[in-house]
């Protein structure tokens, strides 16, 4: 087993990949991120019934938080992958770009652990400006797989997490609320960028 030199405690990455929570992760991971199992099409006509699917690279850098007297990490690289797919649902009304999402990313957190969330959403365009960017709502529901290193803890956190993204062509920038169940709700607003292709 690994050892981590200064604390003498099993290294992390030799006691997570045995956690069972992780392991749930990874499999609703793989079950998110697959299209083809997701929204699933005939293979006797060879249609996607109505879905018009493109895969999207999301890069992940800084976070602000509100409350200034802890001493968080604001720097949160990650990547992630994420599918966009338009259904052609009557409550996603006519606008092509507005679309359901799947995401999942791997970046690191605020407390210097790493953070797992695997996030379904949806997308609706709110402004469109004449040969400019485009304004969207973003509305997500996300499960994280949290590692907090200033408690020696993980968790699993789930909830809500709505946003705002402006578009230029094919590329999205992002940012999202992270909430929290005490009063104020908003804990931080944090920053992404996806590329669409």
């Amino acid at each position: 087993m690994l050892v981590n030199q200064n604390t003498r405690r099993p290294a992390w990455g030799a006691t997570c990949l045995m956690c069972p929570r992780l392991r749930l992760l990874v499999l609703l991971t793989l079950f998110f991120v697959h299209p083809s199992t997701t929204f699933a099409q005939d293979p006797e006509d060879g249609s996607t019934g109505g879905l018009e699917g493109r895969w999207g690279i999301s890069i992940w850098g800084l976070s602000y938080h509100f409350d200034r007297n802890i001493d968080y990490d604001e720097r949160n690289w990650g990547l992630g992958i994420r599918y966009y797919a338009r259904p052609q649902w009557r409550w996603l009304g006519r606008d092509e770009d507005n679309r359901l999402f799947l995401e999942a990313d791997a970046l690191r957190n605020s407390h210097g652990g790493l953070v797992l969330p695997l996030s379904a959403g949806v997308q609706y365009q709110v402004k469109s400006f004449s040969r400019g960017p485009q304004l969207f709502v973003v509305g997500a529901l996300t499960l994280a797989y949290y590692q907090n290193l200033r408690k020696r803890a993980t968790e699993l956190k789930f909830g809500p997490v709505p946003g705002v993204t402006l578009g230029w062509g094919r590329v999205r920038t992002n940012m999202i609320a992270v909430l929290k169940p005490s009063k104020p709700l908003l804990a931080a607003i944090a920053g992404s960028v996806t590329i669409v292709f």
